[in-house]
Formats: C-alpha cells, structure tokens, sequence
C-alpha cells in the first residue's frame, strides 16, 4: 500500500536503526514536531495501521528497546 502523504519535511529516518527508542522519538518531535510517533513493539502481533494517518511516524523496536525498522509516516 502506498502512502499518498504530503508532509512538510522527512518522512523517513534510516539513519534511527539500531537507536534506542527514547531517543529516535526526540530526534523525530525535533525534526518535525507536527508529526505523532507511535511506538510498536516488532515482535508482538501488530495490525495493519489503517487507516493512513499523515501525522502519524510509525516506530517499530525490538525487545531491547532499539529501533528495528526505518521510522516511516503512515
């Protein structure tokens, strides 16, 4: 599915992978402060986030807390 988001700024952080959560959410509400993150744990059974929501940054970790796939908008 792809996004039809027209966001001002990123919408994408790569360079958060392997960072820990606290911290890739500070850097995200700085960057772009219009913008809600929204924590999901990787390994626990997530269901698709429908519907697309623009100021949303989806922000899958792992158990340790880390980053474990790019902080997309959706």
């Amino acid at each position: 599915m792809s996004s039809q988001c027209t966001v001002q700024g990123k919408t994408a952080w790569p360079e958060l992978l392997g960072q820990y959560v606290d911290k890739a959410v500070s850097i995200i509400q700085k960057e772009n402060p219009t913008l809600r993150p929204v924590v999901l744990n990787i390994s626990q059974d997530v269901p698709d986030p429908d519907p697309v929501d623009c100021t949303r940054v989806l922000i899958f970790i792992n158990d340790n807390k880390q980053v474990a796939l790019v902080p997309i908008v959706r």
